[in-house]
């Protein structure tokens, strides 16, 4: 069943659901189920001005297949895929540093997720580039990338219209998963 956790998109939301919650399942002798409390902020630059909303967050983070990683970030309905990878590096002190290494994080099952509804109707995150680490019971993320404007449909398929840029991070401490 991990198999199905490629970069394939669904064409329909009803199949993209489906698959969100194949993948939310967890299936599988490999998955890490994590949860993660602690708070955001959003950045927006748009061409009507800024805007920023910021506030508590539960992050759910699950590994399949020992290299995918899956973030769910259900307050902000969005969940995000990454290329997960466990890293040792030299420390300052000649010790080892341990850390979990997230990177090429992009928006899985739909093109884009959401802007809160109280920062503008239609607008849509478009992730460009983010990367993300957990160190020590503590995941951070940082996320950029274009506001898109357009109906769920248009922006899916790759036809919003441009309207700005945003910056988005996340700091949360790991809590026992229920």
């Amino acid at each position: 069943m991990t198999h199905a956790r490629k970069n394939h998109r669904p064409k329909s939301i009803l199949a993209g659901l489906l698959l969100a919650a194949t993948a939310l399942t967890g299936c599988g002798a490999d998955d890490i189920n994590r949860k993660y409390q602690g708070t955001y902020t959003l950045d927006l630059q748009l061409d009507t001005g800024a805007k920023q909303s910021e506030g508590a967050l539960d992050v759910g983070f699950n590994v399949y297949n020992d290299d995918d990683a899956f973030i769910t970030m259900n307050k902000l309905q969005c969940s995000l895929a990454a290329t997960y990878a466990n890293i040792t590096e030299p420390g300052a002190e000649g010790g080892k540093v341990e850390y979990e290494d997230l990177r090429d994080v992009r928006p899985d099952q739909i093109h884009a997720c959401p802007v809160p509804a109280e920062l503008g109707e239609n607008l849509w995150l478009d992730f460009r580039l983010g990367k993300g680490r957990v160190q020590n019971s503590q995941l951070t993320i940082d996320y950029s990338g274009t506001v898109v404007r357009g109906t769920y449909e248009e922006v899916n398929a790759g036809q919003g219209t441009r309207v700005g840029s945003f910056g988005y991070t996340f700091l949360g401490d790991e809590v026992e998963a229920p």
